[in-house]
Parts: structure tokens; sequence; C-alpha cells
């Protein structure tokens, strides 16, 4: 019979129990909770439902100039560091199959901060673009300047994590803040769509 070691695992070389995962956060109260601050943003900030700004271009100018400085550092630094970091453990010398399927933690991590910046941009850019136009400019430049920072932070934590686990690595930090900014420009937009058409 096997017996319990201090660490919690067993004499047969099992691992300790790990702690149960908390349960998944309601979808629906998440929905709620950005449709809430969707809707404080629309009425505390928006412009008259129905109407643009008389200087379209002004208007959104710093919103683009976000984005646009956000693209650029997504190409210098997450998409030229999975180059260097697959240059550093040579993947330019070696067989293409070993390393394509078990790549080291350093190259890993890399490219899952690059490619998770690419899946979280579409959402970005439409929502900074159709808030600032739709609802309040500056307050978009604003929320999409917040939104680019906590990514740039997110990617740059997220490759210096080499031997940490998720947990300790604490990306969470970072993503759900920008969820709520991302999603809460989204329903304003949303929102103030609704009320223009309601008109």
């Amino acid at each position: 019979m096997a017996t319990k070691r201090p660490d919690g695992g067993t004499d047969s070389g099992g691992p300790a129990p790990s702690s149960a995962s908390p349960p998944p956060p309601n979808a629906w109260a998440i929905f709620v909770a950005y449709l809430l601050l969707g809707t404080a943003l629309s009425f505390a900030f928006g412009r008259e439902p129905g109407t643009v700004s008389p200087d379209i271009v002004r208007e959104i100018c710093p919103t683009v100039l976000v984005v646009c400085l956000f693209i650029t550092s997504y190409s210098l630094w997450d998409v030229m560091a999975v180059g260097i970091a697959k240059a550093r453990h040579g993947f330019m010398t070696k067989p293409y199959g070993s390393l394509q399927s078990h790549p080291p933690e350093e190259v890993y991590f890399a490219m899952r901060a690059q490619s998770n910046q690419v899946e979280q941009m579409p959402g970005f850019i439409v929502a900074s673009l159709s808030f600032s136009l739709f609802v309040n400019g500056k307050v978009g430049a604003v929320l999409a300047l917040l939104w680019a920072v906590l990514r740039r932070l997110y990617a740059s934590c997220f490759r210096a994590s080499v031997g940490k686990t998720l947990n300790q690595i604490g990306l969470s930090r970072f993503t759900i803040p920008a969820y709520f900014i991302v999603n809460s420009m989204l329903m304003g937009t949303a929102v103030q769509c609704v009320r223009s058409l309601s008109k």
C-alpha cells in the first residue's frame, strides 16, 4: 500500500493532487457587466445620438494614432521576439520537426505572446475606431491607449516568465482589464447605435 509523503504525494511516485480549479465565471454575468459599462460610457460621454462630430478627422485621429503605434510595436517587439528566441535555440540549424513539436519554453512563450496579440487585435481595432466615431473620440483614444499599454505589459511579462507556472506569471492582471476595456467600448458603440436607431 502506498504511503503518503510530506508533500502530499505517494511513495509510488505520484504527484501531489492539485487543488481544484475555481469554476469559470458566468458568461451572462460578464456580458451584463460589459453592457452596463458600455451604457454608462454612451450616456456619460456619447454625443447626441444620430450625430457625428463635425470634424471627423480630428475626432478619430488620436485613436488611429494609438492603433498605428500599437501595431508597429507588435511588429517590433512581438514578431521579432519570436525570431530572436528561435535563433537563440538553434532553429536555423536543426531539423524542423523535433523543434516544432516540442519547442523550448522561451520559444513557446514568445510564440504564444505573439499569437495572442493577433487574436486580440481585431476586436481592439473595431472597438477603438467604432467607439471613437460613434461615441467619443477623446475617450476612445484614452481607452485604446490603456488597452495598448496593458497588452504590451502582457507580452513582456509572458516572454520573461520561463520556468514559472501560469499561476505564478499572473497574466490575468493584464488580460482581464484589457477584456473589460475593449468589450465596454464595443457595448458602448452598440448602445449608441440603438439610441440612434430609436430616435
